[in-house]
């Protein structure tokens, strides 16, 4: 039979296309499966493959190496898996690929860059304000380390690194194939979200999900609103010193106990550890680095408390040693600079690597920790001087990834420290210096965290630092500390002339809130440092108590005020002035901050009379208001007695002291006179207590 020509190429051509389509479709579903294999992933599968470590990693030894390029972490733990993380889940992401036919194992960003598959690590999901945040880069290939940089922000607002610091530059690490940027928290940065962004060059590189952090603070134990502290800084034996009480009647060491409770003390904190170089100094036996004076007086002391109502707190002078000596060999010295002459010296601090020194603190609060009639533990001079701590360069500079020349690691240790004391102290780098401060306070914040932990305190603990810039000169930070594990902030508002006095409280106010730590204020009985054109060293101590108990902040007053010291009180430097005079100055400001918050039994108020022009004698009013639940019986007086003449409203009598029965919200006016401008007006509640008012 003939065939149709023309059909069967008809025929053979429907063959044709049918063949075509089969295998175009073949083809089709082919790349379509290759396609949600390996590109149409959903995030959380992408995030859930880059959590692994590459499939190319042959051995659990690799992955190690791997993580410990991850320096300034806390130590990793060991999974079942072989893989190692951080106790905070470390969080990796990897740059989103676009493959083209000739990326030769490299992707294209969205902006068209070609680069590596590489990985980025942030180093935490949350960070208090004392640590450091590492963000690290892997696997970047021959991209040109300097076109990396990142930035942070916060709140859809730039947030800088400490030093305002923008654009956050990527640095090699030394020997491994790693890219390292940190960010640095500022002084009290704000708590809350932090998210990250990188750049190569000027173009911004996006990853598959969002890099963030949060920066957190902790919230330190409640403590009484209005405390009154009073300490006692002394090295010597109280036994050695002939100590009478304010009523004259108790003489020898419970003489103190009895002039903290007319201080109106909550707590008496006393030095009970210190390491001096005195060639007077005397020992503790078994334990010869602490001087025994301290450890001695706090058990001497603490059987009084009971008696007083007093809680006893101890402390320690942690990193100063007073004496010409200097620090002893058992611990390394810190190191200070002479920019004159461009030499360096042993300070008398004792330096924060001094890993001795940092377990002999810890033993000793443990032993605090354990005396049951300890009720606080605090450290004093928990930081460097102001110019030395130099020895720290290498720790410094590694921690803070900061750029060095080509030569540095052939320069020997003399040559390093010098190059840093140089930046700071010669050519006054800013950069330099703000990282320095604020490295300081990191690392004592560490510190502070380690004892605490290693002793094992449960009891509130404080520490003393110093007014001027909240610290950070000198290597301190209330709000680093509070995070570490700091109650309380007994801030040394002294040392301060007048007009500094003013700065201090302006740099306060614009620096912290009354609500981010418990901060206390305190100053001392020294009539050098209590200047003024007007008023008497006993009269401008009750004026700063005041001012800053109620300034230091913009959103409330301070929490208690705090009284230094005792020592100072019965033998330091008072001028012509007696120890009773700067003790009732003192008593008077605590009654000030209690009624400003609201915690006193009565309510007063002074009117001083300026329409009387007698220069000789002073003439006013006194009002009392009853603000508890019940009536009071009060005798007004003065201080020293007898100072004072008063009379009741609708009275014509005189006398030295008055009587008076406050009802419930019963308010009494009592005019007084006087010749005595600095006496004081006391108002004793019967059966309880007394309360002072300046007449200045």
């Amino acid at each position: 039979m003939m065939v149709n020509p023309l059909k069967f190429r008809f025929k053979m051509k429907n063959i044709e296309n049918k063949e075509a389509l089969f295998f175009t479709m073949l083809i089709l579903i082919l790349f379509l499966f290759f396609f949600i294999q390996n590109y149409a992933l959903s995030d959380e599968s992408k995030i859930k493959e880059i959590r692994g470590f590459p499939q190319s990693a042959t051995t659990v030894n690799d992955n190690v190496n791997y993580f410990n390029l991850v320096n300034n972490t806390e130590k990793l733990n060991e999974v079942p898996n072989g893989e190692y993380r951080e106790k905070s889940e470390i969080n990796i992401e990897r740059i989103s690929k676009n493959k083209s036919e000739n990326s030769g194992g490299t992707s294209k960003n969205s902006s068209g860059i070609s680069i590596p598959e590489i990985k980025i690590v942030v180093d935490k999901k949350e960070i208090y304000h004392y640590q450091i945040q590492n963000v690290y880069i892997y696997d970047y290939g021959k991209l040109i380390v300097s076109n990396f940089h990142m930035k942070v922000y916060h709140r859809d607002s730039l947030a800088p690194s400490l030093g305002m610091i923008l654009d956050i530059p990527f640095l090699k690490i030394k020997n491994k194939p790693v890219l390292r940027a940190l960010y640095l928290p500022s002084w009290n940065a704000d708590d809350g979200l932090y998210r990250i962004k990188l750049f190569y060059g000027g173009t911004e590189l996006k990853t598959p999900s969002i890099l963030s952090f949060i920066v957190k603070r902790r919230k330190p134990k409640e403590i009484k609103d209005g405390l009154s502290v009073v300490d006692l800084e002394m090295n010597k034996n109280v036994n050695e010193r002939i100590i009478r009480g304010i009523s004259g009647k108790i003489e020898g060491p419970e003489g103190i106990l009895e002039w903290a409770s007319f201080l109106n003390a909550d707590a008496l904190w006393i030095l009970s550890g210190e390491t001096t170089s005195f060639a007077t100094r005397k020992p503790l036996k078994g334990r010869k680095y602490w001087d025994s004076g301290p450890i001695d007086n706090l058990k001497i002391l603490e059987k009084y408390a009971e008696k007083y109502n007093i809680k006893i707190g101890a402390y320690i002078i942690s990193f100063f040693v007073p004496g010409r000596n200097g620090v002893p060999d058992r611990y390394k010295s810190g190191l200070g600079y002479n920019s004159e002459k461009d030499y360096l010296y042993r300070s008398r601090h004792i330096s924060l690597g001094s890993e001795k020194r940092i377990n002999d603190l810890i033993d000793l609060s443990k032993q605090f920790q354990n005396d049951p009639y300890v009720s606080y533990i605090g450290f004093d001079f928990i930081r460097t001087g102001r110019a030395d701590g130099y020895e720290l360069v290498d720790e410094f500079v590694d921690e803070m990834n900061i750029k060095l020349d080509q030569g540095w690691d052939s320069r020997d240790e003399t040559e390093k420290i010098k190059w840093l004391a140089r930046k700071i102290e010669v050519n006054r780098d800013p950069i330099i210096i703000e990282k320095w401060r604020w490295w300081r306070a990191h690392k004592v914040a560490l510190i502070i965290k380690k004892i605490i932990k290693e002793a094992k305190i449960t009891k509130p603990v404080w520490v003393y630092t110093l007014g001027w810039e909240h610290g950070k000169e000198h290597g301190q930070d209330p709000v680093m500390f509070f995070d570490a594990g700091v109650d309380i902030d007994a801030v040394m508002l002294y040392e301060a002339n007048h007009n500094q006095y003013k700065k201090m409280m302006a740099q306060w106010q614009e620096y912290i809130s009354s609500k981010q730590g418990n901060i206390i204020i305190g100053n001392c009985v020294d009539y050098k440092l209590l200047d003024s054109d007007t008023l008497t060293p006993p009269q401008e101590l009750y004026r700063r108590n005041v001012i800053g108990a109620n300034q230091l902040f913009k959103d409330g007053p301070a929490k208690g005020i705090f009284f230094h010291d005792i020592y100072r009180l019965l033998w330091g430097r008072k001028g012509n002035y007696k120890s009773w005079q700067y003790a009732l100055s003192f008593v008077s400001s605590i009654f000030n901050m209690r009624q400003s918050l609201g915690t006193t039994d009565i309510l007063t108020d002074i009117i001083i009379d300026k329409n009387i022009k007698n220069s000789d004698q002073l003439f006013g009013y006194i009002y009392l208001k009853n603000q508890c639940e019940h009536s009071l019986d009060l005798c007004i007086s003065s201080f020293p007695y007898g100072t004072v003449n008063f009379r009741l409203d609708n009275s014509d009598k005189i006398n030295r002291s008055k009587n008076v029965k406050l009802d419930l919200f019963d308010i009494k006016r009592i005019a007084f006179s006087t010749d005595k401008r600095d006496a004081f007006l006391q108002v004793q509640i019967t059966n309880r207590c007394s309360y002072f008012f300046p007449l200045h």
